[in-house]
């Protein structure tokens, strides 16, 4: 038994929504993860999108499902990815 670290790619319904997202994230995560990282990552013209990575523990089951809709509820998201996703 260990925990998961999961990173996202956290996209913005546009230019002026990806700050809004990531204060979301950083204020509102449900207590059963840890923000491990978050940064900004330009993809083009401006557009910018979020990229954070997790962590939580594997001994309770649903926290992945918990996790991704926590994320893709937050106004201002349009799709979430799933970047890399271990155990640590």
């Amino acid at each position: 038994m260990g925990d998961i670290l999961t990173a996202y790619k956290i996209y913005p319904k546009g230019i002026d929504e990806v700050n809004k997202v990531k204060e979301a994230i950083q204020k509102n995560l449900p207590e059963e993860f840890k923000l491990n990282t978050i940064e900004l990552e330009p993809i083009a013209f401006g557009l910018e999108l979020v990229k954070a990575s997790f962590i939580f523990p594997d001994k309770i089951s649903g926290l992945s499902d918990k996790l991704e809709n926590f994320l893709k509820g937050i106004d201002g998201v349009s799709e979430i990815e799933v970047a890399m996703q271990t155990l640590i």
